[in-house]
C-alpha cells in the first residue's frame, strides 16, 4: 500500500456525509446513537475524531488531540499511536489500524484522523459501526458492509499515489519560529521539492503595520537556507512582490501548503490559474502549530 493523497476534487465529495447522520446539539445526538445501538444489530464500535471518542461509546477510539483541527484537548488513553499528516493516508496507518481493531485499542494519531475513517471500513467486519464528527452539525454512522467496503476501495483509487513533483508555500517567514519550520519540514511528506515565496521587502511594507520591525528579505532567506540544509529538502525561493507569485503562472507546480489563515490566498491563486487555463493546485491544509498554552505560535508575538 502506497501512501495516498487527497486531490481538490475528492476533499469536496469526502465532505458530504458516507452514511446517515444524526443531528442536532450534543445531549439530542447522544440519544439518537444511543435508541438506534438499542435498535440496531452491531459488532464493534469504532469512533474517529476526539468528539465522537470521548463523548459516545465505542470499543476503538482513534483520536488526534484536537477538535475542530486547531484547538487541542486531553488526550485519552491509548496503546497504540501512528502518524498521519494532513490531506493524507500515510501507508504505516493501516498496519496499526488493523492492530487496533484486532485487539480492540485506542489509537493517538500524531496529524490527523480524519481520513483514517476510509482504512477503518477497509479493515473492519460488516456489521461493525464507524462513527466520525460532523463538526457543528452531528455525526455520521456507518454500518459496515461488503458493497461499502467495495465502493470505499474505489474511493481510495482515486486518491494520488506519488508525491507531487513541485509544491508551493508562500510568507514573511520572519524569526523562524517552531510553526514555520513544521510548515516547512512537513512539506516533504507530500513533494520532492518545495518552492518558498518569500515576501520582498516591499511587499511587506505593503501588507504589515508593524514592517519595521520585520527582518529583511536577506535575513529571512538566510535563515530559511540555513533551515532546510539541515533537514536536506530540495528548495527554491522565489522573491514574492505580490500574494500569487510564481504559484499562479507554473505549470510545474501542483500543490500549495496552507493553513486556515492563507487558505484565501490559496483560492484566489487557484481562481487566477483557472482563468490563465492552468490546472488547480491541490491544496493542504495544516493544522497551527500550538505553545503549551493552545495558542498559535506567531511571528507578530515574537516580534512584540
Amino acid at each position: 500500500m502506497k501512501t495516498l493523497f487527497l486531490t481538490n476534487e475528492l476533499r469536496k465529495e469526502l465532505a458530504k456525509p458516507l452514511s446517515f447522520s444524526f443531528l442536532g446539539k450534543k445531549k439530542e445526538v447522544s440519544q439518537k446513537l444511543t435508541d438506534f445501538l438499542k435498535k440496531k444489530k452491531h459488532g464493534k464500535i469504532i469512533t474517529v475524531g476526539d468528539y465522537c471518542s470521548s463523548c459516545l461509546p465505542s470499543d476503538i477510539k482513534i483520536f488526534d488531540g484536537r477538535v475542530n483541527r486547531n484547538k487541542k484537548v486531553a488526550l485519552q488513553g491509548f496503546s497504540l499511536s501512528c502518524s498521519n499528516p494532513p490531506a493524507s493516508i500515510d501507508k504505516s496507518v493501516w498496519k496499526i489500524l488493523r492492530q487496533a481493531i484486532e485487539k480492540e485499542a485506542n489509537v493517538f494519531v500524531e496529524g490527523e484522523e480524519d481520513l483514517l475513517v476510509l482504512p477503518c471500513i477497509m479493515l473492519a467486519q460488516p456489521k461493525d459501526l464507524i462513527i466520525y464528527g460532523l463538526p457543528k452539525k452531528g455525526i455520521c454512522v456507518i454500518q459496515v458492509s461488503e458493497h461499502l467496503k467495495k465502493k470505499t476501495a474505489k474511493t481510495l483509487t482515486e486518491f494520488k499515489t506519488e508525491k507531487y513533483k513541485k509544491i508551493v508555500v508562500g510568507g514573511t517567514f520572519d524569526r523562524l519560529h517552531n510553526g514555520h519550520r513544521y510548515l516547512l519540514s512537513t512539506a516533504e511528506h507530500y513533494g520532492k521539492k518545495l518552492i518558498i515565496g518569500l515576501c520582498s521587502d516591499e511587499m511587506v511594507k505593503k501588507r504589515k503595520k508593524d514592517w519595521q520591525k520585520i527582518q529583511s528579505y536577506v535575513q529571512r532567506k538566510k535563515t530559511i537556507k540555513n533551515y532546510l540544509k539541515k533537514i536536506r529538502l530540495s528548495h527554491n525561493i522565489a522573491k514574492l512582490e505580490n500574494v500569487s507569485g510564481p504559484a499562479a503562472e507554473s505549470i510545474d507546480i501542483e500543490a500549495i501548503l496552507l493553513t486556515e489563515d492563507t487558505l484565501k490566498n490559496g483560492l484566489e491563486i487557484n481562481k487566477i490559474r483557472r482563468k490563465k487555463g492552468l490546472k488547480e493546485l491541490d491544496y493542504i491544509v495544516l493544522p497551527y502549530f500550538l505553545d503549551c498554552h493552545n495558542k498559535k505560535i506567531s511571528s507578530r508575538n515574537r516580534r512584540n
